[in-house]
C-alpha cells in the first residue's frame, strides 16, 4: 500500500509506469550515490593522510628534524595505505633543531571526485594536513 504512494508520480493516466521518469530518477539517485562514496573517499583519504603525517612527525621530534630518509619511511607508509607518495607534498622542519624547538610537518595533495563525471564535470578538492610538536633530544 505505502509503496503505490511512492509510484504515484511515476504513473501515467492509465495507471502503468512510465519508464522515462523511472529512469531520470535512476540517473539522480546514482549522481546522490556517487557524490556520497566521494564525500567517503575525500574523509578516508584525508585520515591516512593525517596518520601518516602524526607517524612522520613523531619520527621527526624524536630525530630533531627532517631528511631525506624520513621522507622514504614517509612514502613507504603511504604505499602501504594506499596512497601514491608521487601525488602529496611534503614539507617539514629540516634537522638540527635543539629540543623544545617546534617541528612542523605539512602534507597536502589532490582528491579527484569522480561523482560528477557522468554529468562531464570533475571537481578536485585540495586535502592538507598540518601536524606541530616539540622536538625530544638535547644536543650540546
Amino acid at each position: 500500500m505505502k509503496f503505490e504512494i511512492w509510484l504515484a508520480p511515476l504513473r501515467n493516466n492509465r495507471g502503468a509506469v512510465s519508464s522515462i521518469p523511472l529512469m531520470f530518477f535512476v540517473m539522480v539517485a546514482s549522481v546522490f550515490l556517487y557524490l556520497g562514496i566521494d564525500v567517503y573517499g575525500y574523509i578516508s583519504q584525508q585520515q591516512k593522510l593525517t596518520i601518516a603525517s602524526n607517524e612522520l612527525l613523531e619520527v621527526i621530534k624524536a630525530e630533531n628534524g627532517f631528511d631525506t630518509v624520513n621522507r622514504e619511511q614517509f612514502d613507504r607508509l603511504l604505499q602501504k595505505t594506499g596512497i601514491d607518495p608521487a601525488k602529496v607534498t611534503l614539507t617539514a622542519t629540516p634537522k638540527r633543531v635543539d629540543r623544545g624547538d617546534p617541528v612542523t610537518v605539512e602534507a597536502s595533495m589532490v582528491y579527484e571526485c569522480i561523482g560528477l563525471k557522468p554529468l562531464g564535470k570533475t571537481v578536485k578538492l585540495p586535502i592538507r594536513v598540518q601536524a606541530n610538536g616539540l622536538a625530544h633530544t638535547f644536543f650540546r
